[in-house]
């Protein structure tokens, strides 16, 4: 069956006419009647009473109808799919990310306003959970710490962030500008494990080893926003990257002799050809990458 078959089909039973029918489609009215004859043998129902003087829909054709009817819509908004789809602007965009997203939110907003089309899907996964999946095509895009080291990825570092000091607003600390390690001897430091951001776990304590102090670790957590929660409860301190941005209840503080950094950057498949990966990607270098370099979070 073909589609020409059902858009005759419904001609016919709107004009109840063969020669009216054949006029509104432009054709020949024997070549009409073959096809509606073969549209017939193929359902293995009779569509039309015919006569000399009229046509009629039967029962069969009545029904068969009502659902063409949505078979041609169906297919109308098959082909707007698949056109917006090859253009980048409609269809699905998956991002993993590891303890936030915050990074993007801004690009993401305008983003969604220019694409509203677009399904975005987070993915929170670590480090080496997104460059599998990236890998596996699950992702499109990985928000990771450089370096990646892999022939099949592409990477483009989008942000440096520096360490601070995340504390409880109630906290004495609070009052200094800025802190020294000697200040944290005695705090409780919230911290996420080596399985949940393995990038993170590794940056963090090879710091500490380099300034030969030992935080005291008493509670971990999967992601950094819900560490950030945990501060805000007061149950502890965190180190947490400059760009995230600072929940109620609690107050970021630079470490004087703490300069570490880690360049946040966004990962892809070379060979993903999406199209809707390639408009994100020009979306978010032409327009928007140095407004967010920009963004005082």
């Amino acid at each position: 069956m073909e589609l020409r078959h059902i858009r005759y089909f419904q001609v016919l039973a709107e004009e109840l006419n063969f020669s009216r029918a054949a006029e509104r489609l432009h054709i020949a009215q024997p070549p009409l009647s073959r096809q509606i004859q073969e549209l017939e043998e193929e359902i293995g129902a009779k569509l039309f009473y015919r006569t000399k003087r009229k046509v009629v829909l039967t029962d069969a054709g009545k029904v068969f109808l009502q659902k063409s009817y949505n078979i041609l819509e169906l297919v109308e908004q098959a082909r707007i799919s698949a056109r917006l789809s090859s253009t980048g602007t409609q269809g699905e965009f998956r991002i993993g990310f590891t303890g936030t997203v915050q990074i993007l939110i801004p690009t993401l907003k305008k983003y969604r306003e220019q694409f509203p089309q677009i399904k975005i899907i987070l993915k929170q996964m670590n480090h080496s959970d997104q460059i599998s999946a990236l890998n596996e095509n699950e992702i499109d895009i990985a928000l990771v710490s450089a370096p990646v080291q892999h022939h099949n990825i592409q990477v483009a570092p989008i942000k440096k962030m520096n360490f601070v000091v995340a504390l409880p607003e109630s906290h004495p600390l609070v009052h200094k500008p800025s802190l020294t390690f000697r200040d944290l001897e005695n705090e409780t430091f919230i911290m996420t494990p080596k399985t949940a951001s393995s990038k993170y776990y590794v940056t963090v304590m090879s710091a500490f080893k380099k300034e030969n102090f030992t935080p005291n670790i008493s509670i971990q957590v999967h992601d950094l926003q819900t560490a950030l929660v945990l501060v805000a409860a007061g149950m502890g301190i965190a180190l947490t990257p400059s760009p995230m941005k600072a929940l109620n209840g609690v107050v970021h503080r630079k470490i004087d002799d703490f300069d570490l950094t880690i360049i946040g950057s966004m990962a892809w498949r070379k060979d993903n050809k999406s199209e809707v990966l390639e408009k994100f990607l020009e979306f978010f270098f032409e327009y928007y990458l140095k407004e967010l370099n920009e963004v005082n979070y």
